[in-house]
């Protein structure tokens, strides 16, 4: 449940947000254009049609920004994140912003403006919309995309500090993470463990979320360590972890099935 509410209380955020940055860029912006717009000017009208124009295309472009960006977490930015595909992200964002802009501007100007096409007017109503376009890209999801890179980071390490030695653990050396008896170990891809003076909590904050998996209150997985999955009674799922640690035959954890639908999809998008 605190998941879930966690998850809507990001979203809601980056939509609150951003709708109040498209109310007031669409203000300013509506009311500088035009000198009958200025508030002091003689024949002043609130130009609350020009600004609701503005709020619309603002909202679409910030949806199209949102989804082709979740495309590109969950296609691209969860294994990599280089030049190269930043570039795909912000052309391809502005490319559908621009089809978009063209689209409404010619429904937009029949419907209210009697047919009657203003090039001028529109190339420069383009250009300061991309130009916004490039900046809200930028700062909405740079903060982000940095943590992803962070995350996912070939040359991540994770560092333990036990009995005052300090041990580092590249990322890719870790199959899975397990709480025993109130102690948090670290079991590596060739079976040896090490033993750390985490939570499972610390440890969670300090790896990413997308190439790892938190599956119950005892153990972190990684998606090389999952042998076997097959699904149990009350809709748990049974899980069989490699490599088989020293002194245990087998190493197998359920996860509830409030879970199970987060695990899978977890796991389909490591397939």
């Amino acid at each position: 449940m605190n998941i879930i509410i966690i998850f809507f209380r990001k979203k809601s955020n980056f939509w609150i947000k951003n709708i109040f940055w498209i109310l007031i860029i669409a203000l300013f912006a509506n009311h500088l254009t035009d000198q009958r717009n200025f508030p002091l000017h003689d024949s002043y009208r609130f130009p609350w049609l020009s600004i609701l124009i503005s709020i619309l295309i603002g909202s679409i472009i910030i949806i199209i920004c949102y989804f082709n960006f979740r495309y590109f977490k969950n296609k691209h930015f969860i294994h990599k994140i280089n030049n190269q595909i930043l570039l795909r992200f912000i052309f391809s964002t502005l490319g559908y912003i621009s089809i978009a802009y063209i689209v409404l501007y010619f429904i937009l100007t029949g419907l209210f403006g009697g047919g009657n096409y203003n090039f001028y007017g529109f190339f420069t109503g383009f250009s300061i919309t991309i130009l916004l376009s490039s900046i809200g890209i930028i700062v909405s999801f740079a903060k982000d995309i940095y943590e992803l890179h962070k995350m996912t980071s070939i040359h991540g390490k994770l560092k333990i500090q036990q009995n005052g030695k300090i041990t580092l653990i590249e990322y890719t050396n870790i199959s899975f993470i397990y709480s025993e008896n109130k102690i948090v170990f670290v079991v590596k891809t060739d079976g040896t463990t090490i033993i750390t003076d985490f939570t499972l909590n610390d440890v969670e904050s300090k790896i990413s979320e997308h190439s790892f998996f938190r599956a119950n209150r005892q153990t972190i997985l990684h998606s090389r360590s999952i042998e076997q999955v097959r699904s149990i009674e009350n809709g748990k799922l049974s899980v069989l972890l490699k490599p088989i640690i020293s002194n245990k035959k087998t190493f197998q954890i359920n996860i509830s099935r409030y879970k199970k639908q987060a695990f899978n999809h977890w796991l389909e998008k490591k397939l």
